[in-house]
């Protein structure tokens, strides 16, 4: 017992004497926005970003836009911030 005792004590004095080395300091590259992805001129679903999809029955119109969604979720939370989620399209 007095052996694992020591070598989790030995283990403990190594890890905190190692000096700390900062992180590199690695700037990204600003971020820009890639452009939103169409299909024959349909915006992707808003809020998960999945592209058009013919198969998808649900929508709602938003100003001039009529949007399509994967599911009853997507639209019902596209529906609470409508705003939010137009921006994320650039709209």
């Amino acid at each position: 017992m007095k052996y694992i005792f020591f070598a989790c004590s030995t283990l403990v004095l190594f890890a905190c004497a190692q000096k700390q080395q900062p992180a590199e300091n690695t700037t990204a590259p600003a971020a820009t926005e890639a452009p939103v992805t169409t299909v024959n001129n349909k915006l992707p679903d808003p809020v998960c970003e999945m592209p058009y999809d013919t198969s998808y029955k649900e929508w709602a119109v938003y100003k001039t836009d009529t949007l399509h969604f994967c599911s009853a979720t997507c639209k019902n939370v596209f529906e609470k911030a409508p705003e939010k989620y137009m921006a994320k399209l650039g709209r």
